[in-house]
């Protein structure tokens, strides 16, 4: 898994790769040194790719809750690719986070 510092420290290379974090979730970085966080899973059978956010813009903190969220919504059946079109980006990301913290407060953590 990832920290936030090594996510930080990636050096761009020749090509474009992807650095894993698990579960499906990566930071796509260019070779011009553009990090991009990006979700790979699969629904019906078919490979899809879900755009998260740009790093730093979007933390690995924020990344991970949104995979997470991503996640809970193929767990029910629903593609989350189809979803954030369907609402546009900006209201993907806003039901993401309602979603992380009531996560947070059924668990009992703090949120912050």
């Amino acid at each position: 898994m990832l920290t936030e510092i090594e996510a930080q420290s990636i050096e761009p290379v020749r090509y474009a790769r992807k650095v894993t974090d698990g579960g499906g979730l990566y930071l796509f970085v260019t070779p011009k040194g553009h990090r991009y966080w990006r979700y790979q899973y699969r629904y019906r059978g078919k490979g899809k790719t879900l755009a998260l956010g740009v790093h730093p813009d979007v933390s690995l903190e924020t990344a991970r809750a949104r995979h997470l969220f991503a996640r809970s919504l193929l767990a029910d059946g629903i593609d989350p690719s189809a979803l954030k079109r369907t609402l546009g980006k900006n209201v993907f990301a806003v039901a993401a986070r309602d979603w992380m913290l009531r996560r947070r407060s059924k668990i009992g953590l703090e949120i912050g």
